[in-house]
């Protein structure tokens, strides 16, 4: 397992010069480092096969660096002065370790041969104030000095065994690696450094690199300065990539696998401002953030009320150019100006609604916690639930992680393409469907039944869902289907006394027709009616199974059909065919209702036709 350990500290407290006698490594490598003696990049030397250090530079002017440096870091060193002792930027360097929760510290206390005994002892007890409820509370203070070489061996001993205590990063399952250098190299090309964060990534591979969308191949790759055919979650890589200009690449550019992460313009984040800041943060407060290897402009566009010093809230970030951000990832808010580290956050929400209500709505429900936030997505998906890659694309985690989630929450998954929903999704959706269908047969009295289409679109539930919730409503025998149309179970039609009269007359009319098929259109003539009331009572008559829409317009009492089907059987127990000329004989039925009614019957699967004849069919 490969581990990231970043210095952090006040400037000229002896950084570089430390890593260099933990490594042998000199990790100022510009030349106006060197003229300046001061870092002013971010450098990168090698304690072990496995353990990377990146020395930050600790000067205010390139605070913006040192973030980039620490947001893939595991271990934290903190390095400070015997002879200075705390200054402003160890302060500023602790709480931005703090905002990006840094795991695991250690504290260097440098230049140790420049102070004596009782002066640095105070120096400690200074420390240990400072760090007091942060992560570095109970870290070890290892005293050293570069000129004696005093205590270094004690402290790279120590860094072993906070390595040692490292635990694996939860991978996302996908490649991701945020860009802290660039460069081209004669004979290669276009080459990136960084830290890998998820996934891994191998020679051939295609990538993508975003925000500009833009995809490469991977042509070549190193880890600790020796040629790999793949890199992995936790590596320092530097990768050759054959596509992408160097120009289209600069620090906060990530590459990643294609299909997963896209630009967005707008997050959704849980913030938290730092105990000791004057600084009050309102809606409409234009912001530096720090995420990842990048720093944006942004504005807080929504906050339900101001936050001061040592404050929690959630809160809507409106980026001024397109950012790369997934849920859970961690950043660094700073003031635009002066510059002044005033909060950091995690990313709750990557790729929020467009609907400016929905968007308030979900910005002040989202948990922090992953596992609670991952349900309150499944439950707010209660039209559409997606299943299990569609959630791992969305929560950018693996697939297998989000099993686990799954576990927790007691979450459930649909048969076929499986759906995942809660306990609570699935009750919600019953009483979805059960009120509109109680409000379809309020509405609608002498209607038996809700076509399948209209249920659905009224319910505004997705194909998938629909059949599902539908079908666990018929198996508990709350709702009835019949001819892919729906109603409650226990809802049967109660015709009035004067509807109750028409029927009675409608049924000795019928005798009259004897076997021809009738429309709604002459009984409504015969009796005087109007056309649709007549329609409605007879299809009460065909929810009752009295009558039979053999055709769009064509009705047949189920005594009348029945005695048919008797003619048919007499037919062919002496015939192997049935021609058109046959039936009209044998029912006496013009052309116009024969051929109808026989295509009913070969639908039914009563008769077959063959050509201009029927044959015998399996239901007959």
């Amino acid at each position: 397992m490969q581990v990231v350990i970043g210095t952090a500290g006040h400037i000229d407290h002896g950084k570089t010069a430390l890593v260099k006698a933990l490594t042998g490594t000199d990790t100022d490598r510009l030349a106006e480092e060197k003229a300046r003696g001061m870092t002013i990049d971010l450098g990168f030397a090698f304690l072990s096969d496995n353990i990377t250090i990146i020395d930050v530079p600790g000067h205010e002017k390139f605070i913006r660096n040192m973030v980039s440096g620490v947001s893939t870091i595991q271990i934290a060193l903190m390095v400070i002065a015997a002879d200075d002792g705390v200054m402003p930027q160890t302060k500023e360097h602790l709480q931005i370790l703090s905002l990006l929760q840094i795991p695991h510290g250690v504290i260097a206390l440098t230049k140790n041969d420049l102070a004596d005994k009782e002066w640095t002892d105070l120096v400690e007890d200074d420390i240990r104030r400072l760090c007091k409820d942060t992560f570095l509370e109970n870290a070890p203070i290892i005293r050293t000095s570069t000129a004696d070489e005093s205590g270094i061996e004690e402290l790279k001993n120590t860094l072993f065994e906070k390595a040692e205590e490292v635990q694996t990063k939860q991978d996302r399952g996908f490649f991701r690696l945020q860009v802290d250098r660039s460069f081209s190299k004669t004979g290669f090309g276009t080459v990136v450094t960084g830290t890998v964060i998820s996934g891994s990534l191998k020679k051939g591979d295609e990538v993508q690199l975003l925000p500009l969308e833009k995809s490469g191949r991977v042509r070549g790759l190193q880890s600790h300065g020796k040629t790999v055919e793949s890199v992995k979650l936790g590596d320092r890589a530097a990768v050759n990539v054959v596509g992408i200009d160097k120009n289209e690449l600069w620090r906060g550019v990530e590459l990643a696998a294609a299909g997963w992460l896209k630009p967005t313009n707008r997050i959704i984040a849980n913030i938290n401002v730092v105990p000791e800041t004057k600084w009050v943060i309102k809606s409409k407060l234009r912001i530096r953030v720090h995420i990842g290897t990048q720093e944006v402009l942004a504005r807080i566009t929504w906050l339900k009320s101001a936050l001061k010093a040592g404050e929690s809230a959630n809160v809507i970030i409106t980026f001024e150019e397109p950012t790369v951000a997934a849920m859970d990832d961690k950043f660094v808010i700073r003031s635009y100006s002066p510059l002044d580290t005033i909060g950091g956050g995690i990313v709750l929400d990557q790729n929020p609604p467009g609907n400016i209500k929905q968007l308030k709505e979900l910005a002040e429900q989202l948990s922090v916690d992953p596992v609670e936030r991952y349900l309150q997505f499944i439950n707010y998906a209660l039209y559409a639930p997606r299943s299990l890659e569609e959630w791992s694309k969305i929560f950018l985690v693996s697939q297998q992680e989000l099993k686990n989630i799954i576990k927790i929450n007691k979450l459930k998954t649909t048969k076929g393409k499986p759906l995942i929903y809660s306990d609570e999704n699935l009750a919600q959706s019953k009483t979805i469907l059960t009120k509109i269908l109680d409000e379809f047969h309020t509405k609608n009295p002498t209607k038996n039944a809700m076509k399948g289409e209209e249920l659905k679109e009224k319910s505004k539930f997705s194909s998938n869902w629909f059949e599902f919730v539908a079908a666990e409503l018929i198996a508990s025998d709350i709702v009835r289907l019949n001819n892919s149309a729906y109603s409650l179970a226990d809802y049967s039609i109660e015709l009035s006394t004067e509807d109750q009269k028409i029927v009675e007359s409608m049924l000795k009319l019928f005798e009259k027709y004897g076997l021809e098929p009738f429309s709604a259109e002459n009984i409504a003539d015969d009796m005087d009616l109007p056309n649709k009331r007549i329609l409605e009572l007879l299809h009460i008559l065909k929810s009752r199974e009295e009558l039979l829409n053999i055709s769009e317009k064509l009705w047949l009492p189920i005594a009348s059909f029945n005695k048919v089907i008797t003619l048919i059987r007499k037919h062919f127990a002496n015939q192997k065919e049935l021609s058109v000329v046959d039936f009209k004989e044998m029912t006496g039925l013009t052309r116009k209702t024969a051929i109808p009614f026989l295509e009913y019957l070969d639908n039914a699967n009563v008769t077959v036709r063959d050509d201009n004849v029927r044959l015998k069919g399996k239901e007959l």
